[in-house]
């Protein structure tokens, strides 16, 4: 049966929810919504709580949630290790992140997920949280009826998308760094063969561009969010301004984006300090994407290709919500790339950066199996019946074999006693004496297998040179008698026969030179083999 997960992306300008649909042969995304945060003087936190309680009252169907814990809320470090064996790092880890962060370890939770193994030693990438920041998230959402199975590291979880649909010409460069441009903050991810090596965030966002906008243009907030997305243009070699609009926009923007560029400047820098694995290029996504030039701008500051990445939402729809309502905003796809990400990464359920660990540990909520108490029953009862009608066919099976095997022990014990005998026990009993009674015994080793064994154990030709004349193996005795090089090898070829099993007691006769130089000898073997 198949069933819906959700990833939530809990934005500061809009909560966003991509839908799931995991099938027991496929997994399809079905649905995307995102409602707009509401504007006003009410702490962030509540305002995110409002568009959370409004997009899950137009989910309209049950759904497992995943969220994810917002970058400048965690400490993220990369910590190298002199091994690489996962249970070592369990238990060090902890010790390892206390010395690189400002709270005692009682006072965080934190999870850690190996990166790179290099010979013995091993980076690891750990990301932790201060309780209260996670009691608190969780409890904002719990209020909205919401219960997340895993809250992931939001810089970090990109790595679950996969990738395949990024890049103009679908070829991707073997590293690259992931931005996520949203209202107040970018995620910055260095993803290496998919996987996520590096990650932070940059507590700056599209929101300082439309600041910067209402402040040059004398505008309130509202006016100056509708000229950014309408004429925000940044200007490059690549692209110069077409009007005096655009050259005023670039000039405002530009001097805005300065302390943005800077942080992906220093972000680049800190990775490069760490790898030695060149970023190729970089991916840019999120809402602050779509800002006209920025592409291009980014090419001509960084010196790396730009390319746009939007996750593959399917045929996703926004089910059915009239986009001019109010607190409902349009969809673009590029906006949904952190949910989308949060989505499939609960759904495939690899190793991510999982945070509802030690108290926050995610409990199952039995409301589900109540709702679904009758079906359930159903498949029980089926199950029931099934299993016994497959148990008495078996039990029907078995007693024709029990009718069929009683037969043949009648016939065979009437041909071997002259009368049949139905103690199944007692006549294997009886046969098993009248064989150790009737059958010969066997040697433990006979006279081929001694042999056998001593043209193993006598040293190779070129070791020393043996000339065998006699060889006599009788029971309890074996009897050589040969010629050698040297009186040393008379005494290693002895050595060497006493590891057969079979001989207790070497004795070696007198050692006789003959012509040639050569030596012979006499051996006289006591064996307990009969």
């Amino acid at each position: 049966m198949a069933h819906i997960i959700t990833g939530i992306d809990m934005g500061s300008w809009s909560a966003k929810f991509v839908l799931i649909e995991a099938g027991f042969r496929q997994q399809k995304v079905v649905s995307t919504l995102e409602e707009r945060v509401p504007d006003g003087d009410a702490p962030l936190v509540d305002r995110q709580a409002d568009a959370l309680a409004a997009g899950m009252a137009r989910l309209g169907r049950e759904a497992t949630a995943f969220m994810a814990m917002p970058g400048d809320a965690l400490a993220i470090r990369l910590l190298d290790l002199p091994f690489a064996d996962v249970r070592k790092i369990e238990q060090v880890i902890g010790y390892e992140l206390e010395g690189q962060i400002v709270h005692a370890l009682s006072d965080v939770v934190y999870d850690q997920a190996q990166v790179r193994s290099v010979g013995p030693g091993s980076t690891v990438l750990a990301a932790a949280a201060r309780n209260e920041d996670m009691a608190a998230f969780l409890e904002a959402a719990r209020l909205q009826g919401v219960e997340p199975r895993s809250v992931f590291a939001a810089p970090v979880v990109y790595q679950a998308l996969g990738f395949a649909a990024a890049g103009e010409e679908g070829t991707l460069p073997a590293c690259r760094l992931l931005l996520d441009i949203g209202h107040l903050r970018t995620n910055a991810c260095v993803l290496q063969n998919g996987a996520t090596v590096f990650a932070r965030t940059i507590t700056r966002g599209g929101a300082v561009l439309t600041a910067a906008i209402a402040q040059a243009f004398d505008q309130d907030t509202a006016h100056a969010e509708a000229a950014k997305h309408e004429h925000g243009f940044l200007a490059s070699a690549r692209v110069p301004p077409a009007g005096p609009v655009q050259r005023s926009m670039d000039s405002v923007l530009r001097e805005a984006m300065t302390p943005w560029l800077r942080e992906v400047r220093q972000t680049l820098a800190a990775y490069r300090a760490r790898s030695k694995t060149p970023v190729e290029s970089i991916l840019i996504t999120g809402g602050g994407a779509k800002l006209g030039g920025l592409r291009e701008f980014l090419e001509e500051e960084l010196g790396m290709p730009a390319l746009p990445f939007v996750p593959d939402l399917g045929q996703s729809t926004d089910l059915g919500v009239d986009v001019d309502a109010v607190g409902v905003v349009a969809l673009e796809p590029a906006r949904f790339t952190l949910a989308a990400a949060i989505a499939w990464a609960g759904l495939r359920g690899r190793k991510e950066l999982d945070l509802r660990r030690g108290p926050f540990v995610y409990r199952a909520n039995l409301s589900v199996l109540r709702q679904k108490a009758r079906h359930l029953l159903t498949l029980a009862a089926a199950l029931l019946v099934a299993v016994t009608i497959d148990g008495s066919m078996a039990l029907g099976r078995l007693n024709q074999q029990k009718d069929t095997l009683t037969a043949q022990l009648r016939t065979a014990t009437q041909d071997l006693f002259g009368a049949p005998r139905m103690d199944a026990k007692q006549v294997a009993l009886e046969l098993k004496k009248s064989f150790r009674d009737e059958m010969a015994p066997i040697p433990k080793a006979t006279a081929l297998d001694l042999l056998d064994q001593i043209s193993q154990k006598t040293p190779s030709a070129e070791r020393i040179k043996l000339d065998i004349t006699e060889l006599d193996i009788k029971a309890k005795k074996t009897f050589i008698k040969g010629t050698v090089d040297s009186v040393a090898a008379v005494d290693e070829l002895a050595n060497k026969l006493k590891d057969i099993d079979c001989y207790e007691e070497i004795t070696k006769g007198p050692i006789v030179e003959v012509s040639g130089g050569a030596k012979q000898f006499t051996l006289t073997i006591a064996s307990k083999c009969p």
